[in-house]
Formats: C-alpha cells, sequence, structure tokens
C-alpha cells in the first residue's frame, strides 16, 4: 500500500487474543434440558435426548418438588426466584415447554421446536474440549507474545505498518502456514477507523439477515449483512490495498501450507459488512462452519476486520471461536476488538464460530478467491 501516515508507536493495549472463561454467575458444567413433565411432546422429547445424549445434560421436570433448586444449580437466580414464587412452571410461558440452558449463559428458547439445533447444543457440549494449556502457552510465547511486542514499536520510520517489517512478517506468516490463521492489531492507520464505521452506519438500512448454503444451520446465524462493492463504498480503499498488501507479504512465506492455499487466488469478493445485533437478539451468533468446506465456492482466504471499540469479550461475548480441524479442539477465542484483522484458510483446516454477542458486533469480511470456481459455484455473484 502507500506510506500509512505517520504515527507514533501505540500505547493502546490490544484486547487479549484468548478469552476469560464465562462470567461466575454460570457456574453449571454441563447443558440443563428444562421440561414440562405435564406437557406429553416436552415430555418425549425429554426421554428421547436422554436415550440419545445419556449423560450429556441433566434434565429436570419443573413439576418436580425439587425444581427451583435444580434451576439454582444451573446458576440462574433469576429464573430460581420467579420459580419459587409462581412456580417452576410458570418459566413455560417465556420459555417454552421444554428449553435448554447452556453453560455459558445463554438459552436455547423452545427447543422442543428446534431439534436440529437442540441436537447440535447437546453434540457440542459433549464433545468441545479447550486447547491444552501447554499449547496455549506456546501460541503465546511464539506468535501472540511475539507480534504484540512488534506492533507496540508502531510503524517503520518511513511509515509503513507494522506488519510489514521482515520480523513481524516471519511471525504472521509462519502463524498462518503453522496454525492455519494469524490476528493482527492495529491493521490500519487509526484515522480510517471513523470513515469505516461510518459507512457500516450507512449500510445499515440496506442489510438482511445473513444466510448459509445450508438451510438447516441457517437456524444458528444470527447476523444482519450487506454485500457492499468497493465502487460504491469508497471507505473500502484502504482496508482493500492494505489486505492486498498482506497477502503479497504472505506469498513470499516459505511455506508450503500458504503456497499451496493462495496460489490460486485470482480475484477478491466484495465486502460483507455485518451486524450482530446482541443487545436485542440473544441469538447473535453463528455457530461452528467452515466457509469452504467441500472446496467448491473458490473461497481461498478469508478476511475479517472488526469495528468495535471497546469490547470486553467477558462482558460482550462475540469472539471469533477458531478449532483445529478436529472441529471439536478450541485453538483460540479471539475478541473482535477495533482494528482488528483475522485471516485464515477458508477450507476445513479452520472450522470457527461468532460466539454469542451480548452487544452490537460489527465486522467486514473479504475472501481471496479462485475466481474460476467461484464464479462456477456463484455464477450471478459479480465479484471484483
Amino acid at each position: 500500500p502507500p506510506p500509512a501516515p505517520a504515527v507514533a508507536a501505540s500505547t493502546r493495549a490490544a484486547a487479549p487474543f484468548v478469552a476469560p472463561p464465562p462470567a461466575p454467575a454460570f457456574v453449571a458444567r454441563k447443558p440443563f434440558v428444562f421440561f414440562d413433565g405435564s406437557d406429553a411432546d416436552a415430555t418425549e422429547m425429554a426421554r428421547y435426548l436422554e436415550e440419545a445424549n445419556p449423560g450429556v445434560a441433566k434434565l429436570v421436570d419443573l413439576n418436580d418438588a425439587n425444581a427451583v433448586d435444580a434451576i439454582r444449580s444451573a446458576g440462574r437466580e433469576q429464573w430460581a426466584a420467579s420459580a419459587a414464587a409462581a412456580g417452576a412452571t410458570s418459566l413455560c410461558s417465556d420459555l417454552g415447554k421444554l428449553f435448554l440452558a447452556l453453560p455459558d449463559g445463554s438459552v436455547l428458547t423452545n427447543a422442543n421446536n428446534e431439534r436440529w439445533l437442540l441436537g447440535y447444543e447437546l453434540e457440542y457440549w459433549k464433545s468441545v474440549t479447550p486447547m491444552p494449556p501447554a499449547e496455549r502457552e506456546r501460541m503465546q510465547q511464539t506468535i501472540f507474545g511475539p507480534l504484540e511486542m512488534m506492533r507496540m514499536q508502531g510503524p517503520s520510520p518511513d511509515g509503513q505498518p507494522w506488519w510489514t517489517s521482515p520480523n513481524a512478517v516471519q511471525v504472521w506468516g509462519n502463524a498462518l502456514g503453522s496454525e492455519c490463521f494469524a490476528v493482527l492489531d492495529d491493521f490500519l492507520p487509526p484515522q480510517a477507523m471513523p470513515a469505516l464505521f461510518a459507512a457500516s452506519e450507512r449500510l445499515k438500512s440496506s442489510m438482511a439477515a445473513g444466510k448459509t448454503d445450508s438451510q438447516v444451520s441457517t437456524k444458528g446465524r444470527g447476523d444482519a449483512m450487506v454485500w457492499a462493492k468497493p465502487g460504491d463504498v469508497p471507505e473500502l480503499g484502504p482496508l482493500i490495498e492494505y489486505l492486498n498488501a498482506l497477502v503479497s507479504c504472505a506469498l513470499e512465506v516459505p511455506s508450503p501450507a500458504i503456497a499451496a492455499h493462495l496460489n490460486g487466488v485470482s480475484a477478491l469478493s466484495d465486502a460483507q459488512v455485518a451486524i450482530f445485533p446482541g443487545e436485542v437478539n440473544p441469538d447473535s451468533r453463528y455457530i461452528r462452519h467452515v466457509d469452504n468446506e467441500d472446496g467448491l465456492n473458490g473461497r481461498l482466504l478469508t478476511c475479517t476486520f472488526y469495528l468495535n471499540e471497546g469490547w470486553d469479550a467477558a462482558r460482550d461475548g462475540g469472539e471469533l471461536r477458531v478449532f483445529d480441524s478436529d472441529q471439536t479442539t478450541i485453538k483460540a477465542d479471539i475478541s473482535p476488538t477495533s482494528n482488528r484483522l483475522v485471516v485464515f484458510f477458508s477450507d476445513s483446516t479452520v472450522p470457527h464460530e461468532v460466539r454469542r454477542s451480548r452487544r452490537e458486533r460489527r465486522a467486514i469480511t473479504i475472501w481471496y478467491l479462485d475466481q474460476e470456481k467461484h464464479l462456477s459455484y456463484h455464477g450471478e455473484e459479480l465479484i471484483q
């Protein structure tokens, strides 16, 4: 890109890559399935869940004498107070005849009408495991820590972004090649941020509910989004220039994995501008998925850029959770803090999800593509 305007070395403390544990109020270690045992359909579903997923969730009949104590053991004091005052089954008027309380504090209401998603949640909490502490420490010492030290030094003397220095490229390039993802803070000059945020605000009225290739998994996506053409949104110009520079740097890294994934790049997508309305929608998330699962849609590299000032993952949620290719081992929970870029391979090496957001969460995503494959898959979609 052209030289970035000269700025002083950064003094902003970046949000941690790996989010802290859930808020202490949610103490349950497994999901709780609450159901109205006087309802035949809810009872049948509860019995099926117990047979199909033994030991995964604690099943609680709200008609049981100990139901209020079970609600408290799930860390739901407000529910417990309501149940003690009006009876446990009174919760069903708002939450449904069968509902699922998850360890992260979220709730799947009317779960007997969302059978696919109910099964997904139980399988998720049964199988997902954190990264081993030794592996997490290795990544901190070899990737996240060194990049943070270089970022704090700020741009080069000639005004080039900190992440273009040879030492920085070596670290994040090796991370992309070996871990299949990389995280860069202060990606753009800070003066570019207000215009990008204003552009996302201007596009807000044009947004529609996000969709996926799978109609089933659409139930697990809670954002509103719009495709923006760079020619129509000039504020995207600096971001695209810097992304092009990043891809050029990546291709110079002597990594077989990077070469295998990126040598086919021949185009980039329009920008997907997305907002998860976490302050009004408790389902503002995007369940675990892969951007190019079958290798046919042409997406090669996913580049997601965040616009969220003052983000606190412990308070606001909304982390990008990156999994190992086994889809069960968590590699990192990445806070979507402002001016942070996350890049990762779009294929099945990087399953990922957007965790539930508790405030409005904004992001811009651009994909580097194999144009021929993309046009074959999405023939009607224009690309740049």
